[in-house]
């Protein structure tokens, strides 16, 4: 009797696992992103200023964005991929919201005449309140008579992820030295990134009006400020010379 029971469960269960089967939605890598729409193939995109970048999903896939500052016709929009059908896709369209954020911030200091304001070496560091990824808050009263060292990055540069576990290395040389990094990003993400790359600094984060700092010149940003609260050095973007130079002038700084 009971094995007539086992039979009749298993036949009940077939039509549902064929269904689940039938249900399954194969997905696909696209090529292009553009206003939003997935193509396999370049699209033929209306007149209009475009933007270019190119994403990658958790797996390596990279995909190419186009964007145009037009409405896309139908006759485009229907040689589209489904959302649904794209693989990783909210991966992708969650980079692209990410990459307009710190285009919108970086961007937002922009003078009259297409420049930027960066703190420069012999300015007085500008005044600041931020709070780090604990709830603590921060200041320019909180570092006065210390050295400090203030890294801006984001989630999405790669540079700036692989150099810190080796500004980490600076912090345990430098204990006198107050190290803070910045970003726009929440704290759990930032925690989840900095946690990963073993980033041990004091990490700022939501700081929104330094990522105007940025400008066009890219990140990371890193500033040295004296004892004195002055700028003695900055300087954007990361390689082994630059890093080098950066902490010639840390401990040159913390000397004094």
């Amino acid at each position: 009797m009971k094995e007539i029971k086992l039979i009749v469960i298993l036949f009940m269960l077939m039509p549902l696992a064929l269904s689940a089967q039938v249900e399954r939605i194969d997905t696909v890598i696209p090529k292009f992103l553009s206003n939003g729409y997935f193509f396999r193939e370049m699209p033929q995109l209306p007149n209009g200023e475009k933007t270019m970048l190119r994403l990658k999903d958790k797996e390596g896939n990279s995909i190419i964005v186009i964007n145009v500052d037009a409405t896309l016709p139908k006759s485009v929009t229907r040689k589209a991929i489904p959302r649904e059908q794209v693989h990783n896709a909210d991966q992708f369209l969650n980079g692209l919201n990410i990459m307009a954020t710190m285009t919108s911030l970086t961007q937002a200091g922009m003078k009259t005449d297409g420049t930027f304001y960066s703190p420069k070496e012999g300015d007085p560091f500008p005044a600041f309140s931020e709070k780090d990824i604990d709830g603590r808050s921060w200041n320019n009263d909180s570092i006065r008579g210390r050295v400090m060292v203030l890294n801006l990055w984001y989630s999405g540069c790669g540079p700036c992820r692989a150099e810190m576990p080796i500004l980490s290395e600076w912090k345990e040389q430098l204990p006198d030295v107050m190290f803070f990094s910045a970003t726009f990003h929440e704290a759990e993400t930032a925690k989840r990134i900095t946690d990963k790359h073993h980033f041990t600094w004091t990490h700022l984060v939501e700081a929104k009006d330094m990522m105007s700092w940025i400008g066009n010149e890219g990140f990371p940003l890193t500033i040295v400020v004296d004892k004195k609260g002055i700028v003695r050095y900055a300087v954007h973007g990361t390689n082994e010379s630059k890093r080098e130079e950066l902490l010639a002038k840390i401990k040159e700084a913390a000397t004094e």
